[in-house]
């Protein structure tokens, strides 16, 4: 309201004749306290390896505590820092929401036109790793969380803020090791709200929410394989890197197959009323639309990998120097598994693609979890306050998130993303120039907001 009235003002200065308009004053943007908050958060380098979620941990606690909440710290065996605090009412019986996100980071990697942890403003936007994935998410959350705190709003609910190691590497030292070991932490938990949730927005406008109730499985492997060093001028066929490269050529080399499972044949019917009528046979009627050998049609990119068990080499190491033939050659494969895919039929199938020849070791894999409901008092109020700018579907992922540790449990879980980005502002997730804008980011804080407060609010079952 000041800010009206001075403008307001400026404009009856500048049309009174005779009388000059103050110069135009430039500065730096004015940042709300979640862009505040936000700016401080992308400062602290958390790329994992090695974590060092600690200084993030510290940083968040100190607000909490300026709040009057008291927060916990919690350390893995491995030196991994989460964070735990919870906002408590005697009339919730215990039942709470769990508001979940991480605070590490993937390596920032080249590219970048500004530096990556430095929160710099620029054009409207919030740029640093982790403006998106996950830390902007976090800050969402968290202001939502002392909003409730303020206000001293009457609660029938408890609210858990938690905040998480490892994620980006599969979150055994994160959210895995609590749920392993402190389970207490989580008494009452009807569900959680976490990363994941894919919407889409076109010229500024969203046409629908995507919160995730189901994702793929994850099936990360390291492959070695060992041979006779040398010179490269020798004749070694047998050489590591030729064993690596044949075995690799061998598992790429495996026909896919394709499939409709449940939860993206749900996904695809909750899409079919909010696009064109070209798109409707693949909506409608996917089983029919997808065989065995492939789709019958176009697909969208990225389309594909809803029915299919994917496999991708995203590291190779070995040798360096063009003249020198190593003793030892290494792979990461990330190969990705549809929800209701045997985990140990597929492993089998890689290991004797690969040959007897190859080390295979698995680094990070999950066994099937049930979908979330699309019902239940989290889901609901989360529904009902997107649902005012645009409809609402349950979105399946090709990715995965820390979500399935608590579905393995019984705990439903579910995928938001409460900024309707769109363009270049989502390419940055794990890429160069990641950034939120500052609009996007106060609005999803005011949803955040909506959401709790419609969840916690005495009313309802």
């Amino acid at each position: 309201m000041l800010r009206r009235s001075l403008i307001f003002l400026l404009l009856l200065v500048a049309l009174r004749p005779g009388v000059a308009a103050p110069a135009a004053v430039s500065g730096p943007p004015v940042l709300s306290e979640a862009a505040r908050w936000l700016q401080s958060y992308l400062r602290i380098d958390t790329t994992n390896p090695p974590g060092n979620e600690g200084k993030a941990a510290d940083f968040l606690a100190d607000i909490l505590r300026r709040e009057g909440i008291a927060p916990r710290l919690l350390t893995s065996p491995a030196g991994r820092v989460s964070l735990w605090a919870r906002i408590s009412s005697p009339a919730s019986g215990g039942r709470a929401v769990v508001l979940l996100h991480h605070m590490d980071v993937v390596a920032a990697g080249p590219g970048w036109t500004v530096e990556p942890f430095a929160g710099r403003i620029r054009k409207g936007r919030l740029w640093g790793r982790g403006a998106v994935d996950d830390k902007s998410l976090g800050i969402a959350m968290l202001a939502a969380f002392l909003d409730l705190k303020r206000r001293a709003a009457p609660l029938a609910r408890d609210v858990v803020f938690l905040a998480v190691a490892d994620e980006e590497s599969g979150g055994g030292e994160g959210s895995e090791w609590l749920l392993a070991h402190l389970p207490e932490l989580f008494a009452g938990a009807e569900a959680v709200i976490g990363e994941g949730g894919r919407n889409q927005v076109v010229n500024g406008r969203t046409l629908w929410w995507g919160v995730e109730v189901a994702q793929k499985r994850p099936l990360w492997i390291e492959v070695e394989a060992s041979g006779r060093g040398g010179h490269g001028s020798a004749l070694n066929p047998e050489s590591a890197n030729h064993q690596l490269v044949a075995g690799l050529a061998r598992l790429l080399a495996l026909p896919p197959r394709w499939r409709v499972t449940p939860p993206v044949r749900s996904f695809l019917a909750g899409l079919a009323p909010l696009h064109n009528r070209h798109w409707q046979p693949m909506l409608t009627h996917p089983d029919q639309e997808i065989t065995e050998t492939g789709p019958r049609g176009f697909l969208l990119p990225g389309m594909a990998s809803l029915f299919l068990d994917t496999v991708q080499v995203t590291v190779l190491d070995g040798g360096s120097r063009i003249n020198v033939i190593p003793d030892r050659a290494r792979a990461l494969v990330d190969i990705r598994l549809l929800p209701d895919s045997d985990g140990v039929a597929f492993l089998a199938g890689v290991r004797k693609a690969l040959g007897k020849s190859l080390a295979v070791k698995v680094l990070v894999t999950s066994p099937p979890a049930p979908s979330s409901p699309t019902a239940g008092r989290v889901y609901e109020a989360v529904s009902r306050v997107l649902k005012a700018e645009a409809p609402v579907v349950p979105a399946f992922i090709s990715g995965f998130t820390d979500s399935r540790f608590f579905r393995q449990r019984g705990i439903p879980a579910y995928g938001l993303s409460p900024f309707a980005g769109e363009g270049e502002d989502m390419a940055g997730i794990h890429g160069p120039d990641e950034r939120i804008s500052l609009a996007e980011l106060d609005r999803g804080v005011r949803r955040m907001q909506r959401i709790l407060a419609a969840y916690a609010a005495p009313g309802g079952k």
